[in-house]
C-alpha cells in the first residue's frame, strides 16, 4: 500500500505518512509546551490522568499512538483544553507551482522544532486566572 496521496485531486503527491508524524510530533510539543507552563511534573501529570508514568513517557516519547482523547486529557491536567485548525500544506518539496496558495511562514503555528515562542503558539489554550 503506498503513503503517497494526490494533493486536492491535482496530479501533485504528498506523503501521508510525513503529515501524520508531523501531526503526532506537534501533539506531543503541545502537551510537553502545556507540561511546562502549567508546572505540572510528568509524575503528577500521571497522576491526574489515572496512568502510569511510564504511560506519559510513551505519549512523549512516540511509542504511543495518540489518539485525540489522550491529547484533550493530557492537556485537561495541565488545564488547558485542545483547539484544532487546518493550514495549507506549505512545504517547499516540490518545483512547481501549486494552486494551493503558499502562506508566510511567519502567519502559521508554531510546530515542533519551531523557534516560535511558545507564548505565541496556537496549539495550546491557558485558562484565564479568575
Amino acid at each position: 500500500m503506498s503513503h503517497w496521496t494526490k494533493l486536492g485531486g491535482l496530479d501533485q503527491k504528498i506523503d501521508v505518512e510525513i503529515l501524520e508524524e508531523s501531526a503526532l510530533a506537534q501533539a506531543q510539543s503541545t502537551i510537553q509546551n502545556a507540561i511546562t507552563q502549567s508546572g505540572v511534573s510528568r509524575a503528577e501529570l500521571a497522576r491526574r490522568m489515572i496512568r502510569n508514568r511510564s504511560y506519559v513517557s510513551q505519549i512523549l516519547g512516540g511509542g504511543h499512538n495518540l489518539t485525540v482523547k489522550t491529547m484533550a486529557r493530557a492537556l485537561a491536567a495541565c488545564g488547558c483544553e485542545v483547539r484544532f485548525h487546518h493550514v495549507p500544506i506549505s512545504w517547499h518539496w516540490r518545483e512547481e507551482e501549486s494552486a494551493i496558495p503558499v502562506r508566510d511562514e511567519t502567519e502559521l503555528p508554531a510546530c515542533a522544532g519551531s523557534t516560535m515562542p511558545i507564548e505565541k503558539s496556537m496549539g495550546i489554550v491557558l485558562p484565564v486566572e479568575a
